[in-house]
């Protein structure tokens, strides 16, 4: 595996970079806009396709990178499904899974530090956001925070993992880069040996100041990908109804498989992630080089967008992108079936 941690010296972030092998597909976990060069550097160096990146909660403390690496790569970008946020590629709930070559990731919700933080596992390492630190936990008093929610999310999602969990925080401040769970268990004081009441008692007396940045980061990381969609001229976008009365058209599940397990999708739609998306329009036997009309839809419309921008920058020209996704297909009352793989 190739296995990256960067980090940011002004906010004391680690961001992760993740990929099977050299010239394969890689995600990225908590991008700091400032470092973005350096990520997308490492990229080229390892000849690696970024196609997710991936937040574990809105920052208070720096702004994210996610909406600069999706402009530059058309990556697909995901948060936790209460993240108060404009648009999102993906919005993901515990139990999720996000799959690229050779990696598979899966969600864990732990809020408690804000509403929206999510854990993620992959091969025996959790990534923990703010959720937990070494020998230390984000704050719980901003952000929809709730100190005794985030001793539910440790003591009975992160510390219910195996002991030898490797454990790769969000933050840290003491010069330390990596521990485990079983050792959190043990030498994590704001835990360990604490009752629920007790660990709630020291979060709502710790009396701390505003993250330096805060005021500016947590507004942009919530409108960070404003517009996106509002930027696809109106010929390029069809609503349900129109989508519903459409003939001849061949549609176009741009989601991953385990998204499409939970909610059905468009009769005759066949599938095809987004990241897979510019291998299919080079291969000139797939089936969207031979249709007159193609319609792109995901889940809430972002990675329509983006397809039908990359579609045209490969000089695809007849594709439209469902408004709303297939979100909006359902609040409508439009049947889903089983797809076409």
């Amino acid at each position: 595996m190739i296995f990256q941690q960067f980090f940011d010296t002004t906010s004391s972030t680690f961001t992760y970079l993740l990929a099977k092998t050299r010239g394969s597909e890689a995600l990225i976990i908590d991008p700091v806009l400032e470092n973005v060069d350096e990520y997308l550097k490492f990229l080229g160096e390892n000849s690696l396709k970024l196609v997710v990146a991936l937040d574990t909660h809105v920052h208070a403390d720096h702004k994210t990178g996610l909406g600069k690496l999706r402009s530059l790569t058309r990556c697909m970008t995901c948060l936790g499904h209460k993240a108060a946020v404009d648009t999102i590629s993906r919005r993901l709930k515990g139990g999720d899974r996000i799959s690229i070559e050779g990696l598979t990731l899966d969600v864990l919700e732990t809020p408690g530090h804000t509403d929206d933080s999510c854990s993620f596992l992959v091969q025996g390492m959790v990534f923990t956001g703010d959720a937990l630190f070494i020998r230390g936990n984000g704050r719980t008093d901003f952000q929809n925070g709730d100190a005794g929610e985030l001793y539910d999310s440790l003591h009975d999602k992160l510390f219910t993992l195996p002991d030898e969990t490797t454990m790769w925080p969000g933050h840290d401040y003491k010069g330390e880069h990596v521990s485990t769970i079983g050792r959190e268990k043990i030498e994590n004081s704001r835990y360990a040996g604490n009752s629920r009441d007790e660990f709630i008692n020291i979060m709502e007396n710790l009396n701390l100041s505003d993250p330096t940045h805060m005021d500016i980061a947590v507004p942009y990381n919530k409108g960070f990908s404003s517009g996106l969609q509002e930027s696809i001229a109106d010929e390029q976008v069809v609503n349900c109804k129109q989508l519903n009365e459409m003939k001849d058209c061949l549609l176009i599940d741009l989601r991953e498989s385990d998204e499409i397990a939970q909610s059905g999708t468009i009769s005759n739609a066949i599938v095809l992630p987004l990241r897979q998306m510019e291998k299919a329009i080079k291969d000139l036997e797939h089936p969207i080089n031979h249709a007159d009309k193609v319609v792109f839809f995901c889940a809430h419309g972002e990675r329509s967008a983006l397809a039908l921008k990359l579609s045209h920058e490969l000089g695809f020209e007849n594709a439209k992108h469902l408004a709303g996704g297939i979100t909006a297909w359902i609040e409508e009352g439009f049947p889903t079936t089983k797809p076409i793989v």
